[in-house]
């Protein structure tokens, strides 16, 4: 059952069209930014280090660290959305075409649920990081790999800021960690879908629930707007975040995830 559902859920012409809207936009942000940065003749004094300018370092120039390249922020702003289109209301249809009904007769819903679940979790986190890691390797191939200084003024990641200090001592496990970041809580939002499809009744609201949640977030919270999926996992920290709230928070978002999944199966089951 899970290889069926993970066949289901990647072999699938929407999980090409997220990936493809993740690329479009982290390609474009190379290009405008990027680029200029590594062939650019109005860069070429910042390149060689020229009056003292720290030259540019791929750690101050992905699409995770340029915050003020419009591309980049439309990307995390879409994400909690093109992460649920390939494969997150699949529950939904399953019920409304009685294919899950059928599944369940035959292998439990305790199997297909977990299954469904994995396969949603894969593909959300598949799509959140796949275009970032496409935009890093390209901004390896143009600019120079430098281990960021604080005293530049270069980078965006404050020395207070969440793990601020291993971004200036290890960056390459700064990165490292907000991959398994994003990951993690695209995942979660797909998986939301899941919870909404018992509350919702219609198919595009299952799929836009979990980005107008994130989107409300982001404008509500205020000064504590960085716990917003949008600002969380943009590496570049625009709001500050503290690393045990934000571990607290996405591990209650995931609990109360599998609760209620649990006790859908249940009651799924019963009927």
């Amino acid at each position: 059952m899970v290889s069926v559902e993970l066949r289901r859920a990647f072999a699938n012409s929407l999980f090409v069209m997220a990936l493809a809207m993740g690329f479009a936009l982290a390609i474009a942000q190379l290009v405008t930014v990027v680029v200029p940065y590594g062939l650019g003749e109005e860069w070429a004094f910042w390149r060689v280090g020229s009056k003292g300018a720290y030259p540019n370092s791929v750690f101050g120039s992905w699409m995770g660290a340029t915050p003020f390249s419009i591309w980049s922020v439309l990307y995390f702003f879409v994400l909690p959305l093109i992460v649920c289109l390939p494969y997150a209301d699949s529950f939904y249809t399953d019920v409304k075409s009685g294919y899950a009904a059928n599944v369940v007769t035959r292998g439990g819903s305790g199997r297909y649920f977990l299954s469904k679940t994995l396969a949603v979790f894969l593909t959300a986190g598949a799509v959140g990081v796949v275009p970032q890691l496409v935009n890093l390797l390209g901004t390896a191939l143009l600019v120079p790999i430098l281990q960021p200084e604080p005293t530049a003024g270069t980078f965006f990641v404050s020395p207070s800021a969440m793990l601020g200090d291993l971004f200036y001592v290890s960056p390459w496990l700064y990165v490292a960690f907000f991959m398994l970041l994003c990951f993690a809580v695209c995942g979660l939002v797909a998986c939301s879908c899941l919870v909404f499809s018992h509350l919702v009744s219609n198919r595009f609201m299952v799929l836009v629930a979990p980005f107008l949640v994130c989107a409300i977030s982001f404008f509500a919270l205020g000064d504590t707007a960085g716990y917003s999926p949008i600002n969380l996992l943009n590496p570049a920290q625009p709001y500050a975040v503290e690393l045990p709230v934000v571990l607290i928070v996405v591990g209650m978002l995931a609990l109360l995830e599998v609760a209620s999944l649990v006790w859908w199966c249940r009651c799924y089951e019963a009927l």
